[in-house]
C-alpha cells in the first residue's frame, strides 16, 4: 500500500502522538484539555506511534506459483492460502473493480467470491472447481496468469 494517501492514512495518527510526546514530555506543555499522564503517553506512543506505521506501512501480499499456488497477506494475516492445481478449473488475467465488486482492498468478499488484493485493479480471476471464484490483485496479472498456465499444464 503506497499511494499517497494511504501513506498520508497511515502517519497522520503517529505523528500526532508523536507530537503530544514532544510537547507534555519535552516542553512540559500538557497536551490537551485533559491531557494523559506521562506513562499512559509513551505506551500510546510505543503501539500508535511505532507499531501503527510499522504494521500499516509493512503490509505486504506475495502470490508464489509453483506446483500450487500460495497467497501470503502479512503481517495480519499468518495464514497462508494455497490453491491446488486440480481446484482451478480455468483463469483468466483480467482488470476489475475493487471498490464496486468486493468492497474495497485487503482480504474481501464472500467466501464464494473473495478477493486478495492491496491495490491497483488488474490481476488474474482464478473460477474453481466447486463453483466459487478467486481474484487475485496483482499489477503484473499478465506474468500471473502466464505463470499459473505453466503450473497448470505441468500439473496435468
Amino acid at each position: 500500500m503506497r499511494t499517497w494517501w494511504s501513506v498520508i492514512l497511515a502517519l497522520t495518527p503517529p505523528i500526532m502522538i508523536w507530537w503530544a510526546v514532544v510537547q507534555q514530555l519535552i516542553f512540559g506543555v500538557p497536551w490537551g484539555n485533559n491531557p494523559a499522564p506521562d506513562d499512559v503517553l509513551i505506551v500510546l506512543a510505543a503501539v500508535i506511534g511505532v507499531g501503527l506505521p510499522v504494521a500499516l506501512l509493512g503490509m505486504r501480499m506475495t502470490v508464489v506459483v509453483t506446483d500450487v499456488v500460495t497467497i501470503t497477506f502479512s503481517p495480519f494475516r499468518f495464514k497462508r492460502r494455497t490453491i491446488l492445481p486440480k481446484d482451478i478449473s480455468h483463469h483468466q488475467a483480467m482488470q476489475y473493480r475493487p471498490i464496486t465488486e468486493y468492497g474495497g482492498w485487503g482480504i474481501k468478499g464472500f467466501s464464494s467470491n473473495r478477493a486478495y488484493n492491496m491495490h491497483g485493479n488488474h490481476g488474474v480471476k482464478l473460477f474453481l472447481s466447486n463453483g466459487n471464484a478467486l481474484m487475485i490483485g496483482s499489477q503484473r496479472s499478465e506474468e500471473l496468469d502466464t505463470a499459473i498456465a505453466a503450473m497448470l499444464s505441468e500439473s496435468r
